[in-house]
């Protein structure tokens, strides 16, 4: 879900029944509900940003051939891409949008089983691995901050794992290793640019939060 500059909520969701990624806006006074892709089984791990002009843009995994696929209203209809197609890419995403309204999205590469991020430059995508030490990239959670470099939470070897952009290289930390920890996580990046972080610890059932001191 995601909410305009009018208060609006916007929703992606998987429709299980057909196979399709839909969405859902609320006009004020009732829900505009669009089918948005119904190309083979599409819609699974979706996520959705609002941008300036609050058109929607949607990450999502295409099941059928193991795509990362993303989806944006022009204001006129639905563009879709496909964004990674290298082996079984595209679950766990997340999406944010930058100042200058271009596309962040954090994923799982489930054939290697790594960490990767594509942004979107304006004229094409650039696509990085992030992560590649053991098991690591499911439970993504992506956000920018005011210079609009990336910030994402993780899982990692089934520990808490936290990864940013300096504007150079990647700055990769393993923040919580006590037992199995970094499941279904969520980021925020506050204007100061530090990470805030809740994520599920499955050792011992609790909801835990993590953030930077300095």
């Amino acid at each position: 879900i995601a909410i305009d500059s009018s208060n609006n909520p916007h929703i992606a969701y998987y429709d299980s029944t057909n196979g399709d990624l839909k969405y859902a806006r609320w006009t004020g006074s009732s829900w505009d509900i669009q089918t948005v892709d119904s190309e083979s089984t599409v819609g699974k791990f979706t996520s959705i940003a609002i941008d300036s002009s609050n058109n929607p843009h949607i990450a999502y995994y295409d099941s059928t051939n193991g795509d990362l696929k993303y989806a944006r209203w022009t204001g006129l209809s639905w563009e879709i891409r496909i964004v990674d197609s290298k082996g079984a890419v595209g679950e766990d995403t997340s999406i944010v949008i930058d100042s200058s309204s271009n596309p962040h999205i954090s994923y799982y590469d489930f054939t290697n089983r790594d960490l990767k991020y594509a942004r979107w430059t304006g004229s094409s995508w650039d696509i990085q691995t992030v992560d590649s030490e053991g098991d690591v990239g499911e439970y993504t959670s992506i956000d920018v901050d005011v210079n609009n470099y990336p910030h994402i939470s993780y899982c990692g070897n089934y520990h808490l794992k936290y990864a940013c952009w300096s504007g150079s290289l990647w700055k990769i930390e393993a923040i919580d290793s006590d037992g199995l920890v970094g499941f279904d996580t969520s980021l925020r990046v506050d204007k100061l640019g530090k990470p805030h972080i809740s994520y599920y610890n499955y050792s011992k059932k609790t909801l835990k939060y993590a953030s930077k001191k300095e």
